[in-house]
């Protein structure tokens, strides 16, 4: 079980202002919240070292009550604003750090003018401790693939030509939910076939198309335990596949494998995403790779490290990162092969095992 007191001492010693602040006010910022306190509703969070306090309203009060412990908790309807400089001045606070790229501009005009307080922008410094997970986080983050990839198991086997884009992500979102220790989706499926498949961040919903056979199909999509998310890829083809499908694919599964295979402690993100992408441009589709290999994931289905041409980061052991590498060619469609892979200290450990060594045609 998360230890969030931990959490709140280690983020006080990374900072030198006097408090930090974090707020969520319609998801801005759950995450934050979340990993400092186990609260998963709205309100305001001042930690300091000695105390944490919790502001919220009243729809907020008792759930805060049943998912914290060791912080004080009041209940203000004016916590977005008047009510956090209160609590700030209250307590005297001179420099109050917050994460500049978690919350508004306005928002921060607004406590600026209410509080003495000085407001001190930091880069986030939660995602920086979120970079490296504990041994409940990753086994949340395992039980999170095993869900999604259970849930794929069930559904392909019940996939067939004529079933609409928006049929198949339903059902894969029902099978997702109806698992009793998911708390949720991880974010909102991608269901996509024949050209649609190179859209990486389709919508299945909005203009639902049927599956057809020799056409590709795509699933991007993962299970939520605990508030930590799986993210998986893998790309099917609706009956026998065509000969470029099975090209490509094979190319993108042996940019997949190697870069997994490459993965460890110490390799920069520019590193390992070039292994994947020098394969993709050796097979003759360099300009048909335009994003980055992966990212990480945990709270968030998009946090450090990042794993792309233009990444700052250096993987270090208990870190968990996608490698999702793909071929998209506009008209034709597009494969992604992506795993969820955990940097140990004398490797990596993919926790991700749906099949992958073939196009695997369904329906």
């Amino acid at each position: 079980m998360a230890n969030h007191a931990d959490r709140r001492r280690k983020l006080c010693e990374l900072i030198e202002e006097d408090a930090f602040v974090a707020y969520n006010y319609e998801n801005s910022d759950r995450a934050t919240l979340r990993y400092l306190t186990g609260f998963t509703g709205e309100g305001l969070l001042i930690v300091r070292s000695g105390e944490s306090l919790l502001l919220t309203d009243s729809r907020y009060t008792e759930q805060a009550q049943r998912e914290t412990s060791n912080l004080t908790i009041e209940q203000t309807n004016l916590w977005t604003g008047k009510g956090a400089a209160e609590a700030i001045d209250a307590r005297e606070i001179k420099r109050l750090g917050f994460a500049s790229r978690r919350v508004t501009h306005g928002w921060v005009e607004t406590l600026r003018k209410a509080t003495a307080a000085e407001l001190v922008s930091l880069k986030d410094r939660v995602a920086e401790i979120r970079l490296v997970k504990d041994a409940d986080e990753i086994a949340a983050l395992r039980r999170a693939a095993e869900i999604a990839e259970a849930a794929l198991t069930t559904l392909i086997e019940e996939i067939k030509p004529g079933m609409t884009e928006a049929e198949v992500a339903l059902r894969l979102e029902w099978l997702i939910r109806s698992n009793p220790e998911a708390e949720n989706i991880a974010f909102e499926s991608n269901v996509s076939t024949g050209a649609n498949t190179a859209l990486n961040h389709y919508n299945p919903f909005l203009d639902p198309q049927p599956l057809r056979a020799g056409d590709l199909l795509l699933f991007d999509f993962g299970a939520s335990v605990d508030g930590y998310r799986s993210d998986i890829t893998r790309t099917f083809s609706v009956g026998p596949a065509t000969e470029e499908a099975t090209g490509i694919y094979d190319l993108v599964l042996k940019a997949n494998c190697a870069a997994i295979d490459a993965a460890k402690a110490g390799m920069t993100g520019i590193e390992l995403d070039a292994v994947a992408r020098d394969t993709i441009a050796d097979g003759g589709h360099a300009e048909h790779f335009g994003h980055g290999l992966g990212h990480g994931i945990g709270l968030e289905v998009h946090e450090g490290p990042s794993l792309s041409p233009r990444s700052e980061s250096t993987l270090g052991a208990g870190m968990v990162t996608t490698i999702e590498p793909g071929v998209y060619i506009a008209g034709f469609g597009g494969v992604r092969i992506e795993d969820d892979v955990v940097i140990t200290e004398d490797g990596h450990e993919v926790i991700t095992s749906f099949p992958k060594d073939r196009l695997i045609e369904v329906g």
